[in-house]
């Protein structure tokens, strides 16, 4: 589904929020497909649980690239610590599944319950500043 631009004009702390809100997701969407990335090094895609695996994979790279079109859209510079996420991401993925399937599930179900909380609070702030992102 095709982004579209923000038409209306924001108040300077507005906007900075929005940008604030994107850079973060982006950045964590982004960590999200490299733990995936390292666990499907270890773990192979032809599997069961490599299966499963890719599978969540490529609903994060979904995730991953409507933040990439929101950077984009909205102009905002993504963060600086873009490269740490790269390896970081990869490593705790790579680690996760060498301890095994129990470890790399556990850590993608907490990951995606962070997000899921963070997404939730971001939500209730941007229904508090009374913005509507119409995305």
């Amino acid at each position: 589904m095709p982004i579209k631009k923000k038409t209306k004009k924001l108040k300077p702390q507005d906007k900075k929020l929005i940008e604030e809100i994107i850079r973060v997701d982006h950045a964590g969407e982004h960590g999200a497909t490299q733990i995936y990335r390292g666990q499907l090094a270890i773990f192979n895609e032809h599997t069961e649980f490599g299966k499963e695996i890719k599978e969540m994979a490529e609903q994060e790279e979904i995730h991953k690239s409507t933040f990439d079109e929101l950077i984009v859209k909205e102009d905002v510079k993504p963060t600086i610590m873009f490269p740490i996420w790269n390896i970081a991401g990869y490593a705790l993925g790579v680690g996760t599944a060498l301890l095994g399937k129990k470890a790399a599930m556990a850590c993608t179900v907490a990951v995606e319950e962070v997000i899921g909380q963070h997404y939730e609070e971001q939500a209730e702030e941007l229904k508090k500043e009374k913005l509507n992102l119409n995305y």
